[in-house]
């Protein structure tokens, strides 16, 4: 059992009571009375943390982090329960409103909804399971230590007595707080660490749940937007008469774009009675825009202009370790390679929609929004409101993949709103969606390494070009773009005794954000592909030469700057790549034509994940996906279903961008407009896929992006093996073609 101390401040942040029943969460500064004391004169106080248990004995666990499909609704809730003692199937669960909790604490994203909460939510748990100890105790007049908690109620171990938490959740509020609270020991988990189904998954499968898509606000009327084509441009003119005359419009307004950080493209929105006159009518509009000096660009001579620099001197030296520079080594013992991938569009299956009902004073929003103190930050900056005016309701959101990390959308639909006097939902159809994402940044990498006459790598040089999301969240004058996580930076993981990577940056007009994975899956590609290369001009197995970088290297400590800093443990990425293999029969017979490519890496939530992927080739560039393989060490799982699902929907997602997935601008227009032009990962292009854990009782790290990463460049290496070196993603455009 662990101890941890808490203190009266802390206590204060996590606790309060109410007449209902005991609560701990955490709550602003602000929080206040909003309802009147009980009959019984027991205090009451609106619920708006992680813990409330009414006086009947019902258990809600709100929930701070916004569900998009991967399970935070059921394995936060899981760790409060834990340390609570009580039967998880009669918890029930709530979204934290926005406003409950200090700044940030809503915000999901970069794989931290369990790594980053994992502590607060068990300290919050095993307080309330101690102070309703203590007040079982006081009833009896025994010693706490004589009672223990069990399926939400104190049991006195001698004389078997029992009191429900509800009995108990008044009495406990009045107690003292104790000074420090004992957490259980990971062995003694009974729910961390056991299958449990999504929460909400019967009511998805039903249809009941609600995502913003389905949200309906009395009196609503719907928008949808033409947009200008190029980022950046504005309105010349619009002949809108012609589209007044569709049935059901009711008006037709303008608005300016914006800036950084968010680029809201200037449009025109047609707002109606319903969705179908508004698309109808924003065909019929006539619109003359100004497209500004940079509309010109495309994804051709951006890769030929990568290419260009990618031979010049990096912009900037993110990582050095001792002297590339003095490594001389002849041509025969040197190896380079360049590596390409496309920008890539979020595409989740819940199209962009939000709903805002405002004025020049006052805001109401309803939608997801994984960043939403941001949004309503910048939302205020934008259309000239106050902070305080904006009223947020978050809603289930059908897919994110960071896609809601942005919220132009939002932006977009409260300026609609405030030139109409009702609530308006706007609704992006699926070409809207795809031409005016915030798309995974371009990238271009050089590699070389050397080696010395026993074959032991020397040199590792890194040049990395992409479009980077600095550019477009803070302009080119941004004074940090590097995007080199993922063995780019001070995070790479091979013990190589010489290397130097390098940045350059490159300006495209659209606009870039976060995509599941982000950088990881940028340089992972590169790195494990041109380790896999190395492995191969040197004539060892790539298994082997792989570990034989890791294997017996320190944990060390990859600090970025003063505030941050990556724990790199090269043994336990070792131990996946191995898991791995093992599970795949890396040196078992293989059927004629089978072959096996490898790949691992760590994440920077404390995750390290591997890939292994058969396929059988069919010929020159045709191959059949026969079986993958996926491990991951992330710590203590809380919930084995959940983490399944999560590696099951990365390999999917990861193996989307290997094989289809394509973003192609001309004249700074995207060129991609539907599911038929974007091409996700179809069913039969996916084989079986097995998932294995290590057995772990590290801090949790992250789930929902580690499993992308890997994919591709696990693929790749296999293909390697059969003879072929894709080097450019995705394999489509390679010219390869396949079948499960």
């Amino acid at each position: 059992m662990k101890k941890v101390p808490i203190s009266r401040r802390r206590f204060i942040q996590l606790g309060a009571f109410t007449g209902s029943g005991f609560m701990l969460g955490i709550y602003p500064a602000n929080w206040a009375l909003t309802a009147p004391a009980l009959p019984d004169d027991c205090p009451y106080f609106q619920p708006n943390a992680y813990i409330r248990i009414e006086k009947n004995g019902s258990i809600v666990i709100f929930v701070a982090k916004q569900e998009s499909g991967q399970g935070v609704n059921t394995s936060l809730p899981m760790i409060v329960a834990e340390e609570m003692e009580v039967d998880f199937q009669q918890v029930h669960t709530e979204v934290a409103p926005f406003g409950s909790l200090p700044n940030g604490a809503h915000d999901t994203g970069g794989s931290q909804s369990v790594s980053g909460t994992y502590d607060d939510l068990r300290k919050a748990g095993a307080l309330a399971r101690t102070m309703l100890i203590n007040a079982a105790a006081q009833k009896w007049q025994v010693d706490p230590h004589l009672c223990k908690a069990e399926k939400g109620a104190v049991v006195h171990v001698l004389s078997g007595n029992r009191l429900t938490y509800g009995e108990l959740a008044c009495d406990a509020a009045l107690l003292p707080v104790p000074s420090e609270v004992t957490l259980k020991n990971v062995k003694d988990f009974t729910i961390i660490g056991k299958e449990q189904r999504k929460r909400n998954q019967k009511d998805i499968l039903t249809g009941k749940a609600k995502y913003g898509i389905d949200l309906q606000i009395p009196g609503m009327a719907y928008a949808v937007v033409a947009r200008c084509p190029v980022r950046g441009g504005s309105i010349i003119s619009v002949d809108d008469s012609e589209a007044k005359k569709v049935p059901g419009v009711l008006k037709i307004v303008q608005y300016e774009g914006t800036g950084n950080p968010m680029h809201v493209h200037a449009g025109v929105a047609v707002i109606a009675r319903n969705v179908w006159a508004a698309m109808k009518a924003r065909r019929l509009l006539n619109i003359v825009w100004n497209e500004g000096p940079n509309n010109h660009e495309s994804t051709k001579d951006l890769f030929q202009r990568f290419e260009q620099k990618s031979k010049e001197k990096p912009r900037q030296i993110v990582h050095t370790l001792g002297d590339v520079a003095k490594v001389t080594a002849p041509a025969k013992r040197s190896l380079s390679a360049q590596y390409a991938a496309p920008f890539l569009a979020h595409a989740t299956m819940e199209p962009v929609n939000f709903i805002a009902k405002a004025n020049a004073e006052q805001c109401e929003i309803w939608g997801g929004l994984q960043l939403p103190d941001w949004a309503v930050g910048e939302i205020a900056n934008s259309c000239k409101l106050k902070k305080e005016n904006i009223k947020v309701n978050l809603a289930l959101m059908g897919g994110a993949f960071g896609r809601r990390l942005q919220f132009d959308f939002a932006i977009e639909a409260v300026k609609i709103a405030q030139q109409f006097d009702q609530a308006v939902k706007v609704i992006w159809d699926r070409t809207d969606d795809l031409r005016f994402d915030n798309y995974r940044p371009a990238n271009f990498h050089r590699l070389q390494a050397t080696w010395d006459e026993k074959g032991q790598v020397q040199s590792w040089q890194h040049h990395v070009l992409t479009t980077p999301v600095a550019f477009s969240t803070d302009g080119p004058e941004a004074k940090d773009p590097a995007e080199m996580l993922g063995g780019a930076s001070k995070d790479f993981w091979y013990g190589i005794p010489n290397i130097q990577t390098g940045y350059t940056p490159v300006e495209f007009n659209i606009q870039c954000g976060w995509l599941r994975g982000v950088e990881p899956v940028v340089n992972v590609f590169p790195i494990e592909c041109f380790v896999d290369e190395l492995a191969r001009k040197l004539k060892k197995d790539p298994l082997q030469f792989r570990l034989s970088l890791l294997e017996g290297r320190p944990a060390f400590s990859a600090k970025f700057n003063e505030n941050w800093s990556q724990p790199v443990d090269p043994g336990r990425l070792a131990t996946v790549l191995k898991l791995a293999a093992e599970k795949m029969g890396w040196d078992a017979p293989r059927p004629k034509n089978h072959f096996v490519g490898i790949a691992g890496h760590l994440f920077f939530c404390n995750s390290y994940a591997a890939h292994a992927i058969e396929i059988e080739k069919l010929g020159k560039k045709h191959f059949r996906l026969v079986r993958i393989v996926v491990a991951i060490d992330c710590g203590v799982v809380i919930n084995p279903d959940g983490l399944r699902s999560q590696m099951e929907g990365g390999t999917v997602f990861g193996l989307g961008q290997a094989l289809r997935n394509e973003i192609t601008v001309e004249n700074s227009r995207v060129v991609e407009d539907s599911f038929f032009s974007y091409q996700l990962a179809r069913y039969n292009d996916v084989p079986p896929i097995e998932v294995y854990t290590v057995p772990s009782e590290a801090a949790p790290g992250g789930a929902g992006e580690v499993g992308v990463a890997t994919v591709a460049p696990a693929l790749c290496n296999a293909l390697a093996a059969a003879g072929m070196r894709p080097r450019q993603l995705p394999l489509q455009k390679a010219g390869y073609t396949w079948e499960t």
